[in-house]
C-alpha cells in the first residue's frame, strides 16, 4: 500500500473517532435511565437526575472540569476525578400542594473546608450579596460536607433561580474574593424538565 492511501486511511481513521456534534444533539434533552437506577437526561451544560422511588426528588447539576484560574487569572490546581474541581447542584423539593421550589448548592476546590464567607453571586452582573442567615456551609440539609455551602434562605433561592433562568453566566465569589463561575447553557430547559418529569 502507497504512503499517500495510509495517510489517507489514517485521516479517515480520525476523523472517525472525533466527537460529533450531532451525536450530542442527538441525546439532548432525552431522558435515560441509568445503571444507578437513575433517570437522567442532558440539557446543555447540565445534567437533571431524578431518583428514589417513582423518580421523584430531582435535581440539576454541572460539574466543573480541568484547569481553571482564580479572580485574578492566576492559575488553580485542577482536580482529576469524579467531582471534578466545582459542582452547581439546584434540588427541587417536592411538594404535591404546592408549587416547587429549589435549594442551591455549591461545590469548589478553591473554598476551604468550612466555608467561612463572605459570599456573593452575581448573575450577568446582577448581584446577590449573601448574609450569614442566607446560607450555611455543607449540604441543603445541614450535613458536613467539605468545600460546600448550600442557600438556605427560601425567598432568596427563588429569585436566584429566576435570575439563572435569564442568565448565561454564573459567578461565585468567596473566601476572600476568589472565583468560581458556571456557565447557564440548558439551565432553563433542565429545570423545566424536573417540575414534569415526563420521562417518555
Amino acid at each position: 500500500m502507497s504512503a499517500v492511501r495510509v495517510l489517507v486511511f489514517a485521516i479517515i481513521a480520525t476523523i472517525g473517532l472525533m466527537p460529533s456534534n450531532s451525536f450530542g444533539a442527538s441525546i439532548d434533552g432525552k431522558w435515560f435511565l441509568h445503571s444507578f437506577g437513575e433517570m437522567r437526561a442532558y440539557f446543555g451544560d447540565f445534567l437533571a437526575v431524578c431518583d428514589e422511588e417513582g423518580f421523584r426528588r430531582c435535581r440539576i447539576v454541572q460539574y466543573g472540569f480541568g484547569p481553571q484560574v482564580d479572580v485574578e487569572g492566576n492559575p488553580v490546581a485542577s482536580q482529576d476525578g469524579f467531582f471534578g474541581n466545582s459542582r452547581l447542584s439546584i434540588q427541587q423539593e417536592f411538594d404535591a400542594n404546592v408549587a416547587p421550589t429549589f435549594q442551591i448548592e455549591i461545590f469548589s476546590t478553591k473554598l476551604s473546608d468550612v466555608p467561612k464567607g463572605p459570599m456573593t453571586l452575581s448573575i450577568d452582573g446582577q448581584v446577590f450579596q449573601l448574609t450569614e442567615d442566607d446560607w450555611q456551609a455543607g449540604s441543603p440539609e445541614g450535613y458536613n460536607v467539605a468545600k460546600t455551602f448550600s442557600i438556605i434562605e427560601p425567598s432568596l433561592n427563588a429569585e436566584i433561580i429566576a435570575a439563572v433562568k435569564a442568565g448565561n453566566r454564573l459567578r461565585v465569589l468567596h473566601d476572600g474574593w476568589s472565583e468560581t463561575h458556571f456557565q447557564l447553557r440548558g439551565i432553563t430547559r433542565a429545570l423545566m424538565a424536573i417540575e414534569k418529569r415526563e420521562f417518555n
